[in-house]
């Protein structure tokens, strides 16, 4: 009992002193600033000023966006209807300078079919420069424009050379599959030859169908 009547007591004291002080201090101070007792007035100040000094987050461009960087993977098959047909995967890195513009480089592993001679192994890279004209959340229409250079293991076609330049040029489409992946749909023009690089200037010129995955770094 006696350890209860102290107890109240105490509070009793404290919040007598408490209220004298708040009240000579209110008088005393300024209006707007807490009295030195106020301890909750204090932190609410303090909480206040460190949620000021937060910055909001950064947030990552979407597709298309400037500044977005991305990675793809894919193919590619072409044909000129006539006697070559090509088959190539195709991985790449793209930036987008500006809103709706990328600069891109393409790498190309891939075969060709040639019913005048001997078939062949490539490698080749490309420069890749893309529009997307018409942009959406979900999907986008674009126009590319590109010039490569490819390496094979026999001459393509087969009275040309193998070393060949790949200027190319296309319209597609892109389509969302969540947030941040991309699924490229092309079609375009796809030339071969080697730029008369040698006495002879045989090319190809065919139809090419592109396909890709663009996910973001």
């Amino acid at each position: 009992m006696q350890n209860s009547g102290m107890s109240r007591f105490i509070i009793l004291l404290m919040a007598a002193v408490g209220g004298f002080a708040g009240s000579l201090t209110a008088e005393v101070l300024p209006a707007g600033i807490p009295a030195p007792l106020d301890a909750l007035g204090l932190l609410q100040a303090a909480s206040s000023d460190e949620a000021g000094d937060v910055m909001p987050a950064e947030t990552r461009p979407v597709y298309g966006d400037q500044g977005d960087l991305r990675w793809s993977i894919g193919g590619l098959v072409a044909t000129d209807f006539q006697n070559e047909r090509i088959l190539g995967l195709r991985g790449g890195l793209e930036w987008f300078p500006i809103d709706a513009f990328s600069l891109g480089v393409d790498a190309d592993l891939g075969w060709v079919g040639q019913d005048g001679g001997d078939d062949a192994a490539f490698l080749g890279v490309s420069v890749m420069l893309r529009w997307h004209f018409l942009r959406y959340d979900s999907w986008t229409l674009y126009a590319d424009l590109g010039i490569g250079l490819v390496y094979a293991s026999s001459p393509v076609p087969p009275d040309g050379s193998r070393l060949d330049f790949t200027p190319q040029a296309g319209i597609g489409c892109s389509i969302a599959l969540d947030e941040r992946t991309r699924l490229l749909l092309g079609i375009g023009w796809y030339h071969l030859s080697n730029a008369r690089t040698t006495a002879t200037n045989f090319g190809i010129d065919a139809l090419a169908v592109t396909a890709r995955v663009s996910l973001p770094f």
